[in-house]
């Protein structure tokens, strides 16, 4: 479908989204998000994030033990009205095939920070992520000089406490969820 058709289908709703309306949405190059009812819509990631996003996809799923899946870019229902698409997943159980995954499903979430998006990759979605019950948050952030990881474990009362951070080498390592190592100062971005 066009840029077109999406943009008609978006503007000749009224009213508030369902899920039902949200998963009835035609195809976009755009990240298109259902949240309390409304739509965040997003255009398409570019290279820079698109890059980071994988190579720390592909080192979670080099370290996660068998049984885990890494996804990226999957529709995750945080609570009824809010589907959200986090740039990873880390699921409890591979082999999971579903157009919307639970919250429940999910052990892990990343976000890498969208320049554009700060409030959302910052605070909206962990508050939902937390409420969700999503036991694991990371946020990848990328300066001009520098890329940063900040890990959050969720506590009994549903909050995001920070659990680790890369240092200034811009090494992460982590224990929760399980054993893991990254290199950032290797994603750094290309002068």
């Amino acid at each position: 479908m066009t840029a077109d058709a999406v943009s008609d289908t978006l503007a000749g709703h009224a009213g508030p989204w369902t899920e039902q309306d949200y998963l009835a949405l035609p195809d976009s190059r755009s990240r298109i998000e259902l949240l309390d009812g409304a739509l965040l819509v997003s255009p398409a990631p570019a290279g820079p994030h698109q890059r980071m996003a994988r190579r720390i996809s592909f080192a979670l799923e080099s370290a996660a033990p068998p049984g885990l899946e890494v996804l990226d870019a999957i529709n995750v229902r945080v609570s009824a009205g809010s589907i959200l698409i986090p740039d990873i997943v880390v699921l409890r159980e591979a082999g999971m095939d579903k157009t919307v995954y639970e919250a429940a499903d999910a052990l892990m979430v990343v976000e890498v920070a969208s320049p554009s998006r700060p409030g959302i990759d910052r605070i909206i979605k962990p508050a939902k992520y937390g409420k969700a019950g999503i036991p694991h948050y990371l946020l990848i952030e990328s300066g001009d000089v520098a890329v940063t990881a900040t890990a959050f474990a969720l506590t009994p009362a549903g909050v995001y406490v920070e659990s680790g951070r890369s240092d200034s080498k811009g090494v992460l390592e982590l224990r929760q969820p399980f054993p893991l190592s990254i290199d950032l100062a290797n994603f750094r971005r290309p002068k």
